[in-house]
Formats: C-alpha cells, structure tokens, sequence
C-alpha cells in the first residue's frame, strides 16, 4: 500500500450525537468535509431552541463550544476580524489546561477544498452561513433549489460561498480526489450521498437515508454504485437500546390513512407536518382533494415551497395534479408571498368546516382555538414539531389536544435507516469497513461481516494504520463495544 495516496480521515463532531455530523478525507493538497450542521456539544447542549447562539459573533460562538471544526481557512474572514482574524485566535478563551477546549487541534485546510451537503436539514447545512467564499459547496441541484428558496424567504440564512447543484452521477474533481453524488431516499427533497475517490480509497457517504421512503429504488442504487468501497460511512440514527422491532410507516401508508381519516372525519382536520417535506405535503394536498377539502398551509411554509420551484427544484411541483393549495391568512400574513393561491381567513374556517384540511404547527395553535376546535374534530401529527415525547413541547402539545378535546392521530414515518435497513446496505456493498455516525448508540450498529469503526470525536486516521486505543472498533465475531472519546 503507497502511503502517500493513503487519505486521512477526521471525524470532527457526529460521532455520539444524532445531527452535527462533521468529518473530512483529505488526500494530498485534497480535502472534502462533510456534512456542514451542528450538533450540541458532548460536554453540555450549549446551544439549543431555547438558549440560541448569539446573531452578532455567531461563528466564535460556535467555533468555542466546539460546534464548528477548527480549521483555518474554512471560514469567511470577516466573520472572524473581531476575534483576531483565526480560528486559533477565536477559540484562545476557551482554551487551556482545565477548560473545555483543553485539548483541541486547529487544523489547516488543503489547498483544494470543498464542503459536501446531503441534504437541507439545519442538523447537516446550519454552518454554511459561516464558510468562506473561497470554499466551494456542493450539494445535489435540488438541494441548492430548496436552499436558495429558503434562504430567499428567511427560513434559513444565504452562504457567502458559491453553492455548486450537481445531477445524479456527475462527477467533480477536489483537486487530485474525485466526487460523485448518488441520490438516496430521505424525508426532504434532494437528499444525496457520494463515493470519492481519494488516493487509494474509495469512500462512500449516505448522508441521512431510508428504505421506506418514496424512491427505495435510489438505496438500491447507492449500494450497487458503492459495491466494495473500502470504507462506508452511514448514519445510525435509530439504534437505541430501547428500539422497538416494528417496521416503520411507508409514505405510502401515511398516504392511505390521511385518506382514511379524512373521508371518515365531518369536521375541522389539523395537521402537523415537517415543512420542508415537500413529498408529504404534496401527499397531504392529494388526499385533501380526493375527500372534498382544500389543503391550507402556512405563508412561510407555501412561500419556502413556490421559491424552491422557481429555483428549479424539480419535484413536487405545486399543482402536480392540479390540486389547490390555499394559505392561511392571519394577521401578520405577507400577501407578498400570496399571489397565485385562495386565500383562506379564520371566519372562512369556522364556518366551512369540513371543507379544509389545516396546517397547524407551534405558533400557531391558537387557530384551533380561534376556530372553535373540539371533539369532533382531528389533530393528525405527522413528524412536525414536537418530534417526540421527549421534547418539552410535547407537554403543551397533549395540553392542548387534551383540552380542545381534539382526535389526535399520531402518522410517523421518520426519515432514517431501521437497524435491518443496515444491515441490508453493509451486506450488499460488502465495504472494508463501515464507519456509524449520527447516532447516541453507534455501538449497537448491528453485527455484519464488515468491520465495525466507531469513530471517536476530533481524532484522525487512516485506514491502513492500527487502530487507536481510543478508536473503537468491532470485528464480525468480537463483541460490541466502543470506547469513548476523551476530551
């Protein structure tokens, strides 16, 4: 094995946590990170809905407690000018023997860089705002559609570097490595994964995935094109100890039951979608139709969607089957934003009850009670906020249903891999080794006839080298076990 085509690969946050996934290959003078979100610091959730970073300084904040990689020359240089102009000036606060970045690296980046982004989730593109405009971004073209028309809208805020939309199997070379993107089936438009070519190695990324999705065709395309790869890196969101057997809900199903629920419902319908899962609005659009209803969205979700059509994002469409969509029209509504479709009031609602099915997300819940909502009305939640009970949220949500009255019906199809959905993609690539990230329990990845690396947060390494003390491994017949990062 030549050394010098050897990649080194650094595993900077993603490791333990699920989102934030943050790592590079890096080849000669060649480097590639990927993804580009945050996650909350091991050593405490720093930053999170109720205690956000700072507008002002929102990158030194993040370089400090750990959410951004500390590598010099990713960054915009304006954003780093008060704090020094470096990420080793920035991050010297927090730095020491005893403090939180007692024992970080900054590293610096290669002369041909680039940023990968699977998909528009804050968890994989929150740091883009941050990169500097000498970095290019790549991403799948309807990923950089739905990112220019979310960030056309304020949902989500612009890059000062130049975003590159790639098709399904182009290529692009990082200098002496080679990209190629590979489409996978997730629960947000232009979800995709590449294999790379660096050095000697080839590496595959599946960025966030499923396998019952809309497209279960793109995963079996992905493990025929990543066949053999030497090194796989997938997410392992669902492995938990406590995780239930039962297969997940298909869209297909989630479909069905909207369609059931609605023909058996007379009176007002609620739901609580995730607003950038454009398929499943377009599901929930359908099935208003075929059951008499207009579906009736939010300005800002309606708006986000019709500014990534004209951005060019390629599906869905709005009007697909000709089907309206209307918004709902509230006080602090922008008729900006509005032209094109019916515009439905609060009065309109109330009084046309079963003729609508309504978004309804956190903000705005007092339209139920605006509305008159009651028992013989239907909450349908389906992976909108809150995701879980976990979440504080979910408190004030069975508040609310509880009070009201309200049917709830609770219609969940995630958009992350089943432990049997990888066990399937590490048998049919067969890779060297496979690499478990975006997960609290990588651990339990289940057993396959691939090496198991659990990376461990900040360390780098190569593929031809022993494996660290602190990098966890498990061979096909070893036990499980994973040894945590020191920091």
């Amino acid at each position: 094995m030549n050394a010098e085509l050897e990649p080194t690969i650094t595993f900077f946050n993603g490791t333990s946590t699920i989102g934030g996934v943050q790592v590079s290959v890096r080849s000669g003078n060649s480097e590639v990170f990927f993804d580009f979100g945050v996650t909350p610091n091991p050593s405490g959730a720093l930053f999170s809905r109720s205690s956000p970073a700072p507008v002002e300084g929102s990158l030194a904040a993040h370089l400090r407690a750990g959410m951004a990689p500390h590598v010099e020359g990713l960054y915009d240089p304006t954003q780093l000018t008060p704090t020094g102009g470096s990420v080793a000036s920035t991050i010297e606060p927090m730095a020491g023997t005893g403090r939180m970045l007692s024992q970080t690296s900054v590293f610096d980046h290669a002369e041909n860089t680039a940023i990968f982004v699977s998909h528009i989730h804050n968890d994989h593109c929150e740091l883009l705002p941050f990169v500097s405009p000498d970095v290019p971004v790549l991403m799948s073209a309807d990923s950089a559609a739905l990112y220019a028309g979310l960030t056309e809208v304020g949902a989500l805020r612009a890059t000062p570097a130049a975003v590159r939309g790639l098709v399904e199997g182009e290529h692009v070379a990082i200098g002496g490595m080679d990209l190629e993107l590979v489409h996978v089936d997730h629960d947000i438009p232009g979800a995709a994964g590449f294999i790379l070519q660096a050095g000697n190695r080839r590496i595959a990324w599946t960025g966030d995935w499923r396998g019952h999705g809309h497209a279960p065709e793109r995963m079996a395309a992905f493990a025929e094109r990543a066949a053999g790869v030497d090194l796989l890196i997938t997410e392992g969101t669902t492995l938990r100890p406590d995780s239930s057997p039962s297969k997940p809900l298909s869209e297909v199903e989630i479909a069905e039951r909207v369609d059931r629920i609605l023909g058996a419902t007379a009176g007002l319908a609620f739901v609580t979608p995730y607003p950038r899962n454009l398929r499943r609005l377009a599901g929930l659009r359908d099935a208003a139709t075929a059951n008499g209803r207009t579906l009736v969205l939010r300005h800002e979700t309606l708006a986000g969607w019709r500014a990534a059509v004209r951005h060019g994002l390629s599906v869905p469409q709005l009007d697909d089957i000709g089907a309206p969509i209307a918004v709902l029209t509230t006080g602090d509504s922008d008729t900006n934003l509005l032209a094109g479709h019916a515009q439905v009031a609060i009065d309109d609602i109330r009084a046309n009850r079963g003729d609508f099915l309504v978004e309804l997300q956190v903000p705005d819940r007092w339209v139920a009670l605006a509305v008159g909502a009651g028992p013989d009305d239907v909450l349908i939640h389906s992976n909108g906020q809150p995701l879980g009970a976990w979440d504080p949220e979910w408190t004030s949500l069975t508040a609310w249903v509880e009070t009201l009255g309200l049917d709830f019906v609770w219609l969940d199809s995630g958009g992350h891999a089943t432990p049997d959905d990888l066990a399937w993609l590490v048998e049919t690539v067969r890779p060297g080794a496979v690499a478990a990230v975006h997960s609290a329990h990588p651990q339990l990845f289940p057993r396959t006839s691939a090496k198991l690396i659990l990376p461990v947060r900040g360390q780098s390494f190569t593929l031809s080298q022993p494996i660290s003390p602190a990098l966890g491994t498990r061979s096909a017949d070893s036990e499980r076990t994973m040894i945590p990062c020191v920091l």
